[in-house]
């Protein structure tokens, strides 16, 4: 088995240094797709404007973020995959030559901190787009009044926009070394099969607050009792941090923003904002009422400032202690997604109210 995941590995370093010397200058170009559709947008930009316009699958989207988030995380702390940028030199050191395999280059965003299968960007972003794509072909093209040669045109061509979306995300990963392209593969069918689930059912978005406290303490535990788990079994969980720092080009192309805890705080964070903004009296008095065009952009607008004020708090919060940087960034976490369900629409609708009455 060890061997025959070494050839596939092999075979990954292979593809990677054909992609990378087909495309030299593509550096900048793939690096900006993988900053782009980094799995962190899902929650500070597409959730705030999908809930804007229309909060369940606003919430289905944020849902289903968190579970991926989630299995990703204690996958890759079960499934111990290396990441190609140091799997090529622990090979050459391990047989004591550099010809046996292709030189692979470092980017500004190779050193990733966290073990690599299966891939996060690509299991993110096929959950996210995929509830993006289904819910859009749902609720806009099969109401529509298109004709019904149209209307599956239009489904093909959403559905062909989303494979383009998942190669680029896909290139861009192996490009900068980050990922082999079997685990961007297995993120991609645990994305699509995640958001499939979580978007086809709606009886979750009923739960009470002891529920969804229960749910989200449970996301919590089992995270770190898988950690926990494999300390006592003599395995380290933080293996993949110092083959990172071993590894990596520069120590500054290394972000403290990519080990699992960093992704344990956010997407446990979410889950307890989640619960408490959909159970909050708030959200109860805004979620049955119709807003008009003007409170739905009000109410987008409004959320993507609060998603870019998290992002400017993210920055802010010192890196140097990391018990502090951890616990201040699950209180991040734990405020955005409630502030933006229950506190943002609940303004906007009274602000509403407020001008009626002034005129």
């Amino acid at each position: 088995m060890a061997s025959e995941l070494q050839s596939i590995y092999s075979y990954g370093v292979d593809l990677i240094s054909i992609l990378q010397s087909s495309f030299p200058d593509g550096e900048s170009f793939f690096m900006d797709i993988s900053k782009i559709f980094d799995p962190k947008y899902v929650f500070t930009i597409y959730f705030p404007i999908i809930f804007a316009l229309q909060w369940a699958i606003g919430v289905k989207l944020l849902g289903t973020i968190i579970v991926v988030e989630w299995l990703n995380q204690v996958l890759k702390w079960l499934m111990h995959g290396d990441r190609p940028y140091w799997w090529v030199h622990e090979v050459e050191v391990a047989y004591n030559s550099t010809s046996l395999l292709p030189e692979i280059f470092q980017y500004r965003s190779t050193c990733e901190t966290g073990p690599g299968m299966p891939s996060g960007h690509s299991m993110a972003m096929s959950a996210a787009w995929y509830v993006v794509v289904q819910s859009f072909v749902d609720r806009v093209v099969k109401p529509s009044k298109m004709s019904a040669s149209l209307k599956q045109q239009s489904i093909q061509l959403l559905w062909a926009a989303f494979v383009v979306i998942q190669t680029l995300v896909v290139m861009s990963r192996m490009y900068i070394a980050a990922h082999f392209p079997h685990q961007c593969a297995l993120g991609l069918f645990l994305g699509v099969s995640v958001a499939h689930q979580v978007y086809g059912s709606s009886k979750w978005l009923n739960l009470k607050r002891g529920q969804w406290l229960l749910v989200a303490s449970v996301i919590l535990a089992s995270a770190i009792g898988t950690y926990s788990f494999l300390l006592l079994t003599g395995r380290n969980p933080a293996w993949s941090i110092s083959q990172a720092y071993k590894w990596c080009a520069k120590r500054e192309y290394i972000h403290v923003d990519t080990t699992p805890f960093y992704s344990l705080t956010r997407y446990s964070g979410a889950a307890f904002g989640l619960g408490l903004g959909l159970t909050s009296t708030y959200f109860s008095q805004t979620e049955r009422t119709s807003f008009t065009r003007v409170q739905t952009m009000a109410t987008l607008v409004l959320g993507l400032v609060l998603g870019y004020g998290a992002e400017l708090a993210h920055v802010a919060i010192p890196k140097t202690n990391e018990s502090v940087f951890y616990t201040l960034e699950f209180l991040l976490n734990v405020v955005f997604p409630y502030i933006a369900i229950a506190l943002v629409p609940y303004v906007v609708m009274k602000s509403s109210v407020e001008k009626v009455k002034s005129f």
